[in-house]
């Protein structure tokens, strides 16, 4: 039994980071946007960033085509850093562009996460 009550931030950390719960793979999105650095290191973060995730699929927004050509050698190996700074295989594929208007968007993905954030009031 816990000694003590836990704080309402704790209860948060532990729905959003809980791999079960609807709200994690978001929370996980803007974790890895926030810590890309952290994630895929600082020369590669100053070359690409990520800008879309969906089902397991990353998107990420290459700033030359030269150095897109080399991130398409490196991409396996981008991957398992990626896997690796989450602590689960959550990424199976990523995909590159220097065109970020070529980035899928999802019209459903706000009003599902904005449905789940209601079940919590």
């Amino acid at each position: 039994m816990k000694d003590r009550f836990s704080t309402g931030s704790e209860v948060l950390q532990a729905l959003f980071e809980n791999k079960g719960s609807p709200m994690s793979a978001q929370f996980l999105r803007w974790k890895l946007w926030s810590q890309w650095k952290d994630a895929v290191g600082e020369q590669t973060a100053t070359l690409c960033e990520p800008v879309h995730f969906h089902k397991g699929v990353l998107w990420i927004y290459v700033k030359s085509s030269v150095w897109m050509q080399e991130l398409i050698f490196c991409r396996e190996e981008l991957q398992k850093k990626i896997n690796a700074w989450a602590k689960r295989k959550w990424v199976v594929e990523i995909k590159l562009t220097t065109d970020r208007r070529s980035i899928p968007s999802d019209p459903d993905q706000q009003s599902q996460l904005k449905d789940q954030i209601g079940k919590f009031k």
